[in-house]
């Protein structure tokens, strides 16, 4: 039985990478050379080399969270949300606000009131 996806994500510079998620997103990084595991509470994110930036900058991902509102300004006292970004409530009782990460990647960060 399937328990967990866990997206590969691509970066055009891993150690970049690396410094925006362990310093601005809080996770922790394991590098394995070409190839770096993030981790924060139960959540993975995995990311590959990848020299072409237009397929970093098409690129999202959706990550599930509790307590939005107080990751929100934990995160906005980091300086990563744009305006666009902001915290808004969305159809099907989602609340979400986006950043784009360094390689241009969009980061959805969303909460819903129910599960489906």
């Amino acid at each position: 039985m399937i328990q967990q996806a866990i997206p590969v994500l691509p970066s055009a510079n891993l150690k970049a990478t690396i410094m925006f998620y362990e310093s601005k997103l809080g996770f922790t990084a394991i590098n394995k050379g070409g190839y770096v595991i993030f981790k924060k509470n139960n959540t993975e994110l995995h990311f590959v080399q990848c020299d072409d930036e237009d397929i970093c900058a098409q690129t999202s991902c959706f990550i599930r969270v509790t307590d939005i509102e107080c990751l929100y300004t934990e995160l906005s006292s980091q300086e990563v949300i744009q305006l666009k970004g902001q915290l808004k409530d969305q159809p099907g009782g989602i609340r979400e606000f986006t950043i784009r990460d360094n390689n241009g990647i969009l980061l959805r960060f969303a909460q819903q009131d129910t599960t489906y």
